[in-house]
């Protein structure tokens, strides 16, 4: 038998402890990035700088459905996986699944504590509320699917739209979502666009839309004010119902505080 020859490196043992050294040892579950150099229909070799390319099983791939391997990956693409498995002739099994569930779960804890909205679709009816897939799954309770109750969910089924996470917990596999809040942000800034237009003496048609003893509340589009009694001329509030049509004009505009007081016409 042939004798490993000494060199520059010393000793034979030294020789091969630089061989052991040169390979890389990667533990269950630990992350690693490697090069994609062979896919095949049962999934792909990744380089991951070990003595053997490791292998990852096409349903490892991506947590996407109904979709090609080459729609996901590409021959020389550098992919972050983790190791599930080593097999008995030393070869890596990877996850890139578990990975791509990683990250998107970093996305949405950084979308929760940061308030930036999620775009998901809803996949079916249970109960309280709705499943929605937002990369993960969530739920969105039934109170928090708008601001007017809803008592049938099926027409929201296969739809798509943009939530807030009202709550997070990695550790349960938890997502709670939030379509109400979000629907009463964007109304307070339409809110907001149409107040900005308003001036006082403007003349408007509206409909009454409360009535009390010191006077009736008026919806102008998306605004609503107050008609004094004072400012009724020779009506009472009771003479009033709600729905019923009037015309006002504009005579005073709280910026601040989002109010407007109206006087009857006419």
């Amino acid at each position: 038998m042939n004798q490993i020859a000494i060199n520059d490196i010393g000793t034979a043992e030294d020789f091969m402890a630089a061989i052991d050294a040169s390979m890389k040892y990667f533990g269950h579950g630990q992350p690693v990035s490697g090069t994609i150099v062979q896919i095949d229909r049962d999934g792909v070799l990744v380089d991951i700088g070990d003595k053997s390319e490791a292998f990852v099983p096409k349903h490892e791939l991506t947590n996407r459905k109904n979709v090609e391997i080459n729609e996901v990956v590409q021959i020389g693409q550098v992919v972050e996986g983790i190791v599930i498995n080593k097999t008995d002739e030393g070869q890596y099994i990877l996850s890139l699944k578990q990975g791509e569930t990683e990250a998107i779960w970093n996305d949405m804890q950084n979308r929760f504590e940061l308030s930036i909205p999620v775009i998901g679709k809803v996949t079916k009816v249970v109960k309280g509320g709705l499943m929605v897939d937002i990369g993960l799954k969530a739920f969105l309770p039934g109170s928090l699917v708008d601001v007017n109750r809803v008592t049938d969910f099926t027409p929201y089924v296969g739809h798509e739209a943009e939530f807030i996470i009202n709550s997070i917990d990695r550790a349960k596999g938890s997502i709670v979502l939030n379509r109400r809040t979000l629907i009463e942000q964007m109304q307070k800034e339409d809110k907001q666009i149409e107040f900005a237009k308003l001036t006082v003496g403007q003349i408007h048609k509206g409909l009454v839309s409360g009535i009390t003893e010191y006077g009736v509340f008026v919806e102008i589009g998306l605004l609503a004010g107050l008609v004094h009694k004072s400012k009724m001329a020779e009506f009472t509030p009771d003479q009033f119902t709600v729905g019923h049509e009037v015309e006002v004009e504009i005579i005073e505009i709280d910026f601040e505080k989002s109010r407007l007081s109206l006087a009857l016409r006419g």
